[in-house]
């Protein structure tokens, strides 16, 4: 009976040293998802700060960007409407209209789209 003693309090060592282990594992692995929970939620509010002002800065450029549009537009009406203008032709005026709306469109600031590529326009 010795050695079944023996055996059998081996087992119970080795148990207990098995469970040890898987409890220090879990500790372990909890800790480190705390970790990185931690961390997401930090980097969670970095972006949503960035967010906030990239959406600040296109509200501006928005608001910018309609001033500008209301005046060009303004300017395209009256050259529409204009009784001198019977045939569709790009005359210096039309030119001159064109080009404002496309500075008009480069600089409004607050975007990363690229410029806006005027054509040249040939006469035909």
């Amino acid at each position: 009976m010795a050695i079944k003693s023996k055996l059998l309090v081996g087992g119970v060592v080795l148990a207990l040293l098995g469970a040890s282990h898987y409890v220090a594992y879990l500790k372990g692995w909890y800790a480190h998802s705390e970790k990185v929970n931690s961390e997401a939620k930090a980097k969670s509010k970095k972006a949503e700060k960035a967010v906030a002002t990239g959406e600040q800065k296109a509200a501006a450029a928005n608001a910018e960007g309609k001033v500008i549009y209301r005046t060009i537009y303004r300017d395209v009406v009256k050259y529409v409407n204009d009784p001198n203008h019977t045939k569709c032709d790009f005359d210096d005026h039309a030119v001159q209209l064109r080009q404002r709306a496309l500075d008009a469109a480069n600089s409004i600031s607050g975007f990363d789209a690229g410029t806006v590529q005027g054509s040249k326009q040939s006469g035909n």
